[in-house]
């Protein structure tokens, strides 16, 4: 049984309210603390009571209870800036997939695009993750080029196996 709690996130003096759901108060103390690190809170505070289910609170949510599924691509029904998800809290715009980055504490790359093309798609199971917005490679496939290379693979094998022009491998392997 999910029991309704509310945590009011501070930052620069702006205070917001969203909804958690949690199994018990355990549970929403641990996500309180995960909101407040993805949002950047400079604090926060729990309370025992309801709040409006916003769509973020229903997205951390779905993070909460991993309600994802691999092959549904989970559409952003909020705000957009430039076709890309953003939900505006605090008097700060956040970009939604770093948002859901954050919150998993997931090391992320500058770039968060989704895997399955949809703009709106913010499932984490459809994230790329890649140095520049204009780069053909994710930053496992860099780190895969450097460790063929250094086990002699040439070039154009490492092109091959990474679907890429073999300039592409040669820019990477002269940084």
């Amino acid at each position: 049984m999910y029991t309704q709690y509310s945590i009011t996130l501070e930052t620069k003096r702006v205070k917001t309210v969203l909804a958690i759901t949690a199994n018990d108060a355990g549970h929403a103390q641990a996500q309180a603390k995960d909101i407040a690190r993805a949002l950047k809170a400079d604090r926060f505070e729990l309370h025992y009571e309801e709040a409006k289910e916003t769509s973020l609170s229903k997205l951390f949510r779905k993070l909460a209870y991993n309600e994802f599924e691999h092959k549904t691509c989970e559409l952003w029904d909020q705000g957009l800036v430039n076709g890309v998800p953003v939900a505006y809290l605090m008097n700060n715009r956040f970009y939604v997939r770093p948002v859901v980055l954050d919150y998993l504490d997931i090391t992320r790359e500058e770039v968060v695009s989704p895997l399955c093309g949809n703009k709106l798609c913010v499932n984490p199971y459809h994230n790329k993750y890649k140095a520049t917005k204009a780069s053909k490679l994710s930053s496992a496939d860099v780190n895969l080029a450097l460790v063929f290379s250094s086990q002699g693979v040439p070039v154009k094998e490492i092109a091959k196996v990474l679907k890429v022009h073999r300039s592409t491998i040669y820019r990477i392997l002269n940084r």
